[in-house]
């Protein structure tokens, strides 16, 4: 068989092709510091990076609903704060217009409660991205409003309604506290009927006040709620941001090239370059006779 100067030609082409696609290979991977380029380079790698990607992506998804629901629990914690600090100031004026020498002075205490009052019910009815903190899925209509005598009243919708986000695969946590809670604490009442007994010219009784002690606490009980709520969710964003960071170490390693490696392949393949020239010249300083 005689080899001629065209076969020669033809297998030294294609090596040097085969060089040349392996060296861009090695520099698109130092430029993209990543192993694969296209799915065929490594399809397991491939698929593992997709499957990471994806896990990256819904990991990210829950961690904005937790975020929005610590937002949302904080904005009902705040109220609930300063309704606690109201109904305090409440049961302080209802507590000295026991003292006989306050006794003129019950119409003033009065519209002092109702001050406090009406900032209650303000407070009952605050929004967050437009949806009430206490009015459970009810998004139209106040949880309380004050009457023209300047006493609580309270909404007869159902605000037992749950607000759920999604924050894992399997999981959905509510970010509100349930208006319900507040509506039947009995606060509304209490304070009601402490400013009748006020108008009507007498001291409150031991039972309206101990009345509006046993509304305080349930609205402490459902501030304690609040308080739970806020460290699950809390902690669920500590959570979901670790496993985040584990899915991007694990992408990187599936991913990423050692560069130092990568460099040294890129010498072989100049060396493999320049011995392939060098064969060629000796190849074809003789004569094709010699082939024959």
């Amino acid at each position: 068989m005689r080899v001629t100067e065209g076969l020669i030609t033809d297998k030294y082409l294609f090596t040097n092709s085969k060089i040349a696609e392996k060296k861009l290979k090695l520099q698109t991977q130092l430029t993209t510091n990543s192993k694969f380029e296209n799915m065929s380079d490594d399809i397991a790698g491939s698929l593992k990076a997709i499957k990471l990607d994806s896990l990256i992506k819904k990991t990210d998804t829950f961690i904005v609903n937790t975020k929005n629901g610590i937002e949302f629990l904080q904005a009902s914690i705040s109220s609930l704060d300063q309704m606690t600090n109201q109904i305090q100031n409440v049961m302080k004026l209802a507590t000295d217009a026991g003292n006989p020498l306050n006794k003129d002075s019950y119409t003033t205490i009065a519209q002092s409660i109702k001050s406090s009052l009406s900032a209650i019910v303000q407070l009952v009815n605050e929004k967050h991205n437009d949806m009430y903190l206490f009015g459970g899925t009810n998004f139209s209509e106040d949880v309380a409003t004050i009457d023209s005598n300047g006493k609580a009243v309270k909404s007869t919708a159902n605000r037992s309604g749950e607000i759920k986000v999604r924050i894992s695969n399997n999981a959905k946590e509510s970010i509100n506290i349930s208006g319900n809670q507040i509506l039947d604490s009995g606060i509304f009442e209490s304070i009601n009927n402490v400013i009748d007994q006020l108008e009507s010219g007498n001291a409150p009784t031991k039972a309206q006040l101990d009345d509006l002690d046993n509304a305080y606490k349930n609205i402490l009980n459902v501030q304690s709620l609040a308080g739970e709520k806020y460290n699950k969710f809390t902690n669920m964003q500590e959570l979901l941001t670790t496993y985040k960071t584990q899915y991007n170490e694990m992408l990187v390693n599936v991913q990423s090239i050692d560069p130092a490696q990568i460099m040294v392949e890129l010498q072989q393949q100049d060396y493999l370059l320049q011995v392939s020239y060098k064969l060629l010249s000796n190849t074809f300083s003789k004569s094709v006779f010699d082939y024959l």
